[in-house]
């Protein structure tokens, strides 16, 4: 086991820069493996800055869900929203001038800073956004239009534009979940979760929501939250079995899944 997990650490080394990643661990945030919050309260969702030199991430040290910043060494936190709802699921700008997140599920953008906060869409039950290499398009889940099945949407950075990307047949009684999508560094793939087949599997399209197609998925396991790594050869994600979560790697080309972390979900790449 140890051989193998060595194996993956080194080939992770040779195919993204550093192949260094954050992710949460009883309710800490960690990168690599230091612990870079050892908080009493719950804090996850991190989110790197694309100078790698931040990490935005939601904490409920204030009794709520809160976006707030740190250093990649994990000093400095500094609290970015004061807002009595949840903010969740921060995500950078390419230009890492704002962030985009969700304020009591709808999409919502502000200055990286905490300024100039305003809403994108009033579509609710929206959630895990997603900001192209580009800067052009947003991407998110949301379930506002058909409950009970989320869907993915994309829109344009100033509210304008939104179009639906995902069709599925789900409802209160057939799955069909799609969310927590991630570009590929070209900004031509978006790699996201699907649970339509029975099971939380990594799916991908293109980015105008054509050309979907199972990428991935480990047996009675819900494989969640995927991320590209910076060079787009691997994909990191949280996989579920019955009790637990660990952070398993795969390449882009759906081969060579190994776990790299346990007990540790919501893995985030440095730039």
């Amino acid at each position: 086991m140890l051989t193998a997990l060595a194996s993956v650490a080194a080939a992770l080394a040779a195919a993204a820069p550093g192949g260094t990643l954050a992710y949460e661990r009883n309710r800490d945030l960690f990168v690599d493996r230091r612990n870079l919050t050892r908080s009493k309260v719950q804090e996850y969702a991190p989110a790197w800055s694309p100078d790698g030199a931040r990490l935005a991430y939601v904490s409920y040290r204030d009794g709520n869900g809160e976006l707030y910043v740190m250093t990649a060494d994990g000093s400095g936190a500094t609290r970015l929203t004061r807002h009595r709802g949840e903010d969740l699921s921060p995500a950078w700008s390419p230009d890492g001038a704002r962030i985009v997140f969700s304020r009591d599920r709808r999409i919502h953008v502000m200055n990286a800073d905490g300024t100039r906060v305003r809403r994108l869409t009033g579509l609710a039950e929206s959630h895990s956004p997603a900001w192209s290499p580009d800067g052009r398009t947003i991407v998110f889940s949301s379930a506002g239009r058909t409950p009970e099945n989320p869907e993915l949407y994309s829109i344009r950075p100033n509210g304008a534009g939104l179009k639906r990307l995902t069709h599925t047949k789900g409802d209160a009684h057939t799955l069909g979940d799609d969310g927590f999508p991630s570009w590929s560094p070209d900004g031509r793939t978006i790699v996201f979760t699907s649970n339509r087949t029975g099971e939380g599997e990594l799916w991908t399209m293109r980015a105008d929501g054509s050309g979907e197609r199972r990428l991935f998925g480990l047996r009675r396991r819900d494989d969640w939250k995927p991320r590209y790594s910076p060079d787009g050869a691997w994909i990191a994600f949280e996989s579920r079995p019955t009790t637990g979560v660990d952070v398993y790697v795969v390449r882009a080309d759906g081969t060579g899944a190994s776990r790299l972390y346990r007990n540790a979900s919501a893995p985030a790449w440095r730039p």
